[in-house]
């Protein structure tokens, strides 16, 4: 996928996203904890600045978000729990508990250290 992004950019253009991914360096039961309770993109096992690399994009940055993340995802749980009833009714109770409980375990993995969220910004080549 990163390699058609680089096709369609034009030379000199940037791409730029925002991911979730399991922090260097976990332990083995916490990379099982993140792909089981983590979300699916946070299951990647390679390193986004070395596939930016391989797809052939340069200048490459990181920038950790991490923090921030955590303060936004708390004020969306507080959110949510305090609507509780009213997001339900409107979402259906399973599906509503069911995303409540994946953004719990987000946040819980996150400020544990187990994932992180960066954003990546990198360059197609001129020539």
């Amino acid at each position: 996928m990163l390699r058609a992004c680089r096709r369609v950019l034009r030379p000199g253009g940037r791409l730029a996203f925002y991911t979730i991914f399991i922090a260097p360096g976990a332990s083995a039961a916490d990379r099982r904890r993140a792909a089981a309770n983590g979300p699916t993109a946070a299951a990647s096992r390679r390193d986004h600045v070395q596939m930016l690399g391989a797809a052939g994009f340069t200048a490459v940055t990181e920038t950790d978000v991490t923090d921030q993340f955590i303060e936004t995802a708390s004020i969306w749980l507080k959110g949510r729990t305090r609507h509780a009833a009213q997001l339900a009714e409107l979402e259906g109770r399973d599906s509503f508990e069911g995303r409540l409980h994946e953004s719990r375990e987000q946040l819980r993995l996150t400020k544990a250290g187990v994932i992180r969220r960066s954003l990546f910004v990198a360059m197609r080549p001129q020539a």
